[in-house]
């Protein structure tokens, strides 16, 4: 059972996969926790396996060895924000928002208010009727963390949600997330391999090394909200990260 505070423990988590070469370690007996109402970014170098370990974390992959804990019965009760939006395309904005609520056998109307208040929430309203192929980017990838919210679980995992986007939309959808965050506090585990932005949403973060990885370093950023990416200290920081991180590499 994870400790007191605590909503998820991993414990010495790796992973190797089969290739042409035999095997390749992916994670290295990664070993961390995640705290109830905090937003933690794992940071790492592209392909080092950060999506590998989410996919772990959320019940969707195994660990070759290494242990998972979460606190009570929230085993696999996640919601998760996929990369490529995972909408589907003959559901429209509320179907596909309100699904995981009908997936639980909530009646119609009740889920309907639910998936009407996130979609209210990422500023959706009056599109609930739209279809993803008349989406933009941005707007499917808001569609995808209300229905994350809509799934009523109170960890939410986000596997580089933004790294699809255009800059701007980028910077408005990491607004977005904090202000929704500032409404509905959640667990949140977000994966990067953008040192900015992980300095700009992260209470916490954790740098894993190239593959096969490990911890190497956990920030702390102490910065007030909202931050400023031009700040001397914002930038002091993102230095620090990134000399660490070209080790890492």
């Amino acid at each position: 059972m994870a400790e007191t505070g605590c909503k998820i423990k991993l414990q010495s988590v790796s992973k190797c996969f089969d290739d042409k070469c035999g095997k390749t370690a992916v994670l290295d007996e990664i070993s961390l926790n995640v705290y109830e109402n905090e937003f933690l970014v794992i940071l790492g170098p592209g392909q080092c396996g950060k999506s590998v370990l989410l996919n772990i974390v959320a019940d969707m992959d195994s660990a070759d060895s290494g242990t998972v804990e979460f606190a009570g019965d929230n085993k696999g009760q996640v919601g998760f924000v996929f990369q490529r939006y995972a909408l589907f395309g003959w559901k429209n904005v509320l179907k596909n928002v309100e699904l995981p609520l009908r997936l639980k056998g909530v009646d119609k109307d009740a889920r309907r208010a639910v998936a009407m208040k996130y979609i209210e929430m990422v500023g959706l309203k009056g599109f609930e009727k739209s279809y993803p192929a008349q989406l933009s980017g941005g707007m499917k990838q808001r569609v995808g963390i209300a229905r994350a919210y809509t799934s009523g679980n109170d960890i939410i995992l986000m596997d580089e949600p933004f790294g699809a986007l255009d800059a701007q939309t980028r910077y408005q959808m990491q607004d977005e997330i904090l202000k929704i965050r500032s409404k509905e506090k959640k667990t949140i585990v977000f994966v990067t391999n953008n040192i900015e932005e992980a300095i700009y949403l992260g209470d916490r973060i954790l740098l894993l090394s190239n593959k096969p990885s490990k911890v190497m370093k956990e920030y702390v950023p102490d910065l007030k909200r909202p931050r400023k990416n031009t700040s001397s200290e914002f930038m002091r920081l993102r230095d620090e990260i990134t000399a660490t991180m070209d080790l890492a590499l």
